[in-house]
């Protein structure tokens, strides 16, 4: 199985993911992928540039996400080594879902799942503060016009349309022991879990 997240700036994928981890998925991040690829390109690590790169990879492939390509090929990889159960965190792109959506109809038993997460802006934003990654924005007038960029899909991201094709979204507006709980009630309704 193959459980997707996806969800804007720091609506809680992160979490969301070590809650699938700790069920025993593998855990793969799109976020540390195009960070790798920034990092062989001798690309500067910040949020601009990595939009940036994300949009240029977007073009060198179009129709393909090549950091799905390299996701999939790891995951292939690890199927052989009898792994079955995994969870990508961070997916913004459209055709990095249907990428797996075309996997999941070639191989019945590797089902695929999205998940989406939200929360208010103003919440991710104290979030967004509280964790202090390189790159992040300061102020919430810089927050909220790369989060409306992303969410509408001018800046190279398409957040609002993968959150469009959710089979599963989460208001992630509570405390650790909430998010949890839901998560946990996903968990029982996946059939192949």
């Amino acid at each position: 199985m193959i459980v997707g997240i996806t969800g804007p700036i720091s609506s809680g994928k992160g979490k969301v993911a070590e809650f699938f981890m700790r069920k025993g998925f593998t855990h793969h991040s799109f976020s540390a992928e195009i960070r790798e690829i920034a990092k062989e390109r001798s690309i500067k690590i910040n949020r601009k540039n990595l939009s940036k790169l994300g949009a240029d990879l977007r073009e060198e492939s179009p129709k393909k996400s090549i950091l799905g390509q390299r996701l999939l090929e790891t995951i292939k990889k690890e199927i052989k080594r009898g792994k079955k159960k995994f969870v990508l965190e961070g997916i913004r792109d459209v055709d990095e879902i249907k990428m797996f959506q075309d996997y999941e109809k070639e191989n019945k038993k590797m089902p695929f799942v999205l998940i989406g997460v939200n929360a208010p802006q103003k919440t991710r934003f104290e979030r967004l503060r509280s964790r202090a990654r390189q790159g992040d924005t300061k102020t919430f007038a810089a927050f909220k016009r790369i989060d409306d960029k992303e969410t509408l899909g001018s800046g190279g991201q398409e957040v609002g349309k993968c959150m469009r094709m959710v089979d599963y979204l989460i208001k992630n507006d509570g405390t650790t022991q909430e998010l949890k709980r839901k998560v946990e009630r996903i968990i029982k309704k996946m059939v192949f879990v």
